[in-house]
């Protein structure tokens, strides 16, 4: 993330649906990073470390540095339940969402479709989606994620045989990444 990076704000799960990976990870990164760069800072009270830093990294220098100086001078404590980072909080709040705007339109044309056609799922929104939807559909999760693994499995065999001037591809190693633990700072 580049401090003011244009983003896409996306509306709906279904504007996502169109590009590659998983829906899920490429909707909450979005949302993830406007909230980094936009996020009221009256109501910062907690960051985990990749969101201090994502923080750090993606505000411009006074407002982050009006942001940390209230965290510095009013440390969180641990003691309660709600001591978890903000921005985490808001990414599951918004996940959760999410999960549920797509189930809520499982009916629709354009959703059957890619459920049948280029559906790529990450393991963790798959598992999650899977325990929302009918026993019909959660066989077609599982087969979503199987065949992605299987994608995603002969990118790396390619990418480890490739003689090293000849490699391209390097990119299946974050879609790897997405695929086993969704994109960062989604879960932790």
């Amino acid at each position: 993330m580049r401090t003011q990076k244009q983003l896409i704000l996306y509306q709906s799960i279904l504007d996502v649906l169109h590009e590659h990976g998983c829906p899920f990870c490429r909707f909450l990164k979005e949302y993830q990073a406007a909230r980094l760069q936009n996020h009221p800072k009256e109501s910062i009270h907690r960051l985990c470390n990749f969101h201090a830093w994502g923080l750090a990294a993606v505000q411009n220098a006074p407002a982050a540095a009006q942001i940390f100086i209230k965290l510095v001078d009013e440390p969180a404590e641990d003691s309660n339940a709600d001591s978890r980072c903000d921005v985490c909080r808001e990414v599951l709040a918004e996940e959760e969402l999410r999960l549920r705007e797509f189930v809520s339109c499982l009916a629709r044309n354009d959703v059957s479709q890619w459920l049948r056609g280029s559906a790529a799922l990450c393991i963790p929104h798959g598992l999650k989606l899977r325990r929302q939807v009918p026993p019909v559909l959660a066989a077609r999760i599982d087969a979503i994620i199987e065949n992605y693994r299987r994608q995603l499995a002969q990118e790396l065999q390619h990418l480890r045989d490739e003689p090293e001037q000849d490699r391209a591809g390097w990119g299946a190693l974050g879609r790897v990444a997405e695929f086993l633990v969704s994109q960062r700072g989604l879960h932790s």
